[in-house]
């Protein structure tokens, strides 16, 4: 019976076992007072004190096991929300988990399409000029005596001299450029990485070591040149000295 019942109904159950149970104990101690003044009458408890005195031992058991008894409903109680407040810790740490996960993969997609995008565009941007030259000497003008009207099209080798020869001097400065910047991003991310690897170790980097060399020497400064800062304040108060004489000469 108990295990086709759910643990919230039983969680009912028990609360309401625990308020019987105080019921109990309240109408025991009051049965307890009730056989005490029995007992403090001397009319009524001549002859029954011996048998007053183990009713109200009986009645304190009951007390003391009803006490007992609410006792372990409470720590049932206690158990069961402590049950339930690892059951939705539990739930938050793998939906946490599950949200990270869900954003990591699409973080991880939307870098891909990131790359993919920036290959198109960098190819794009490669292959417009020579999509271009392609296009203007694929166009078919003619004269009206049916030369064609782009000299270069007729000239002795004007296919190599003016087409493969620019498209290739395109590609060999876009590999110069490429290079150049690749060179630059390296040595831009090598002086990240050492600054970085530099304050995780606890070395000093020369910014720290200039910073701290400048408050050094400015403290220096200070420590030595107190005088130096006195005179040039008490200056003017010296000045002023001065001309007030000449004035009143």
């Amino acid at each position: 019976i108990l295990g086709a019942q759910s643990p919230r109904a039983l969680l009912f159950e028990v609360v309401l076992v625990r308020r019987q149970l105080h019921v109990v104990s309240r109408r025991v101690r009051g049965s307890s007072r009730a056989v005490k003044k029995f007992i403090d009458d001397r009319d009524i408890a001549s002859g029954l004190t011996a048998y007053l005195q183990d009713i109200i031992e009986h009645l304190d058991e009951v007390s003391d096991d009803c006490e007992r008894l609410g006792g372990k409903c409470m720590a049932l109680c206690e158990a069961y929300d402590r049950a339930v407040d690892k059951e939705r810790d539990r739930r938050n740490r793998v939906n946490t988990g599950q949200v990270k996960k869900r954003e990591e993969r699409r973080k991880a997609q939307a870098d891909l399409q990131d790359r993919i995008l920036l290959l198109l565009v960098v190819v794009t941007t490669i292959f417009v000029p020579a999509q271009f030259l392609t296009g203007v000497f694929g166009m078919n003008f003619k004269h009206e005596d049916g030369m064609s009207a782009q000299p270069e099209l007729v000239t002795p080798n004007g296919y190599y001299s003016f087409f493969w020869t620019p498209v290739l001097c395109y590609f060999a400065l876009c590999l110069v450029i490429a290079a150049c910047v690749y060179m630059c991003l390296r040595r831009r991310q090598d002086k990240e990485d050492f600054y970085v690897d530099g304050g995780a170790a606890g070395g000093d980097s020369p910014a720290r070591e200039s910073s701290s060399n400048g408050q050094i020497e400015l403290v220096d400064f200070l420590e030595s040149g107190e005088s130096k800062i006195g005179f040039i304040i008490e200056a003017p108060k010296y000045r002023d000295h001065r001309q007030g004489r000449a004035t009143n000469a």
